[in-house]
């Protein structure tokens, strides 16, 4: 189990944009566990279907479909047991995270850290369980890339998997077996670096006939891997930082991660990208 949970910079500014900018707030039962007094906060709830944050301000923001809005922390679950990476919350009230809190000591509150991290090309934002952590300034934690992506207790097998982000090339990696995302029911896998750099160049010779945006690029920075997107805004188009995946200790990387929905390729079969050198290997 991380010691964290996980969320998109891109995805909880906005829910921390919309309590802020909202006079009045929903009083909700983790605020009433902190006995904090009414202000714009984040929600943190914990249900089967994940952990979630959402935006405590009145006018409610509703989807499409009449749910509120929220965002799910990206994890790993147990298909056989169905246990995640999430750390449960101790206490309803550790899920009530106030965005103007003022710190003595001159911290950022967590509404200008969130604008600091979409600023500064942070891509996520960790959050520890208990409210404690917040004098030590451990309680929130930004970065590009994501902490604790991988069951400590994961076995992992060589397999070739496949997504459609990626045109439908095949790759050699290392999957977690009995592992799964949380929601999008792909395989949690690392890649070698070569398998990357065959990634890359796929990719990159698909380029020229994709539509903006369709599919992403990787390239090395260092060690680390650069996942970016093409943004076009009708003038003119550039490529956008979305991710940054660090080498492991094994120094393989998880592209795609719990963003990308990476599925096994059946024994024998082959895609286009399929590189038959690498099959030899």
């Amino acid at each position: 189990m991380s010691d964290r949970l996980w969320f998109r910079i891109d995805e909880v500014l906005p829910l921390a944009e919309h309590a802020a900018a909202n006079h009045a707030h929903l009083r909700t039962r983790q605020q009433c566990r902190a006995g904090i007094p009414d202000q714009a906060a984040l929600i943190w709830s914990h249900d089967t279907d994940g952990d979630w944050l959402s935006s405590n301000g009145v006018p409610r923001w509703y989807d499409a479909d009449g749910t509120d809005h929220r965002v799910l922390a990206e994890t790993w679950t147990h298909t056989a047991t169905g246990a995640t990476g999430n750390p449960v919350p101790a206490d309803d009230g550790h899920g009530f995270l106030p965005l103007h809190t003022e710190h003595l000591d001159g911290r950022r509150n967590l509404l200008d850290l969130l604008r600091y991290a979409r600023h500064h090309g942070m891509h996520w934002f960790g959050l520890h369980p208990d409210p404690a952590s917040e004098a030590t300034n451990d309680r929130y934690r930004i970065s590009r890339s994501c902490g604790d992506m991988s069951p400590p207790l994961a076995t992992w097998t060589p397999a070739t998997v496949t997504c459609g982000v990626v045109g439908g090339g095949a790759y050699r990696a290392m999957v977690a077996t009995g592992y799964t995302t949380l929601t999008r029911a792909g395989v949690l896998c690392r890649f070698p670096r070569f398998a990357v750099q065959r990634m890359a160049a796929h990719l990159d010779a698909r380029y020229p006939g994709d539509m903006p945006g369709e599919r992403p690029r990787l390239r090395f920075d260092g060690d680390e891997v650069v996942v970016e997107w093409e943004d076009d805004d009708g003038l003119g188009s550039r490529w956008v930082e979305h991710d940054r995946v660090a080498p492991d200790a094994n120094r393989c990387y998880a592209i795609g991660a719990y963003q990308w929905p990476w599925v096994l390729v059946a024994s024998g079969a082959t895609t286009a990208a399929s590189d038959p050198a690498d099959r030899s290997r």
